[in-house]
């Protein structure tokens, strides 16, 4: 069973990583882009279904691992009487979140860029992104505190 703790462990962070980076990255350089319109519909097209289907993937992931680690760490109840259990459960709120605002940003972004409004894409979506961007950090945060040995 230790195996596989370990295992839905490391998914979870090795996923968590590669999410929030991507999701940071397209904050910092990607949508700066359509901001300023120097970049064309379909790569820009291209690279927020990346990130939607990133987003999508990771819930399932997120569900899956998340899910097993708190069954198992925190089956006794102290996912609702203990601060690390408080943190798991701020967590789980953070990342509804900022997958909620992934998704709706992209959505938008997608349906300007299907009109070939590129600028209006950037500038209607950048405070979602960005919010986005730092919460997802804040997600990681959140992950290194709860890291630490339970007790």
């Amino acid at each position: 069973m230790a195996l596989l703790d370990t295992a839905f462990s490391m998914l979870h962070v090795l996923f968590a990583g590669l999410w929030t980076g991507a999701t940071v990255f397209y904050a910092w350089r990607i949508h700066p882009l359509l901001v300023d319109g120097d970049i064309g519909v379909t790569p820009a097209m291209a690279i927020t279904t990346g990130l939607r289907w990133l987003t999508r993937i990771g819930a399932v992931v997120f569900v899956a691992t998340g899910g097993h680690m708190a069954g198992t760490g925190y089956a006794d109840g102290r996912l609702f009487s203990d601060p690390m259990g408080h943190a798991v459960l701020g967590m789980l709120v953070l990342w509804l979140v900022v997958t909620g605002l992934l998704e709706a940003a992209i959505g938008k972004i997608q349906t300007a860029l299907g009109e070939g409004k590129i600028q209006t894409a950037g500038h209607e979506n950048e405070t979602l992104i960005r919010v986005a961007a730092t919460f997802s950090v804040v997600l990681l945060l959140l992950g290194g505190y709860l890291a630490q040995p339970l007790v």
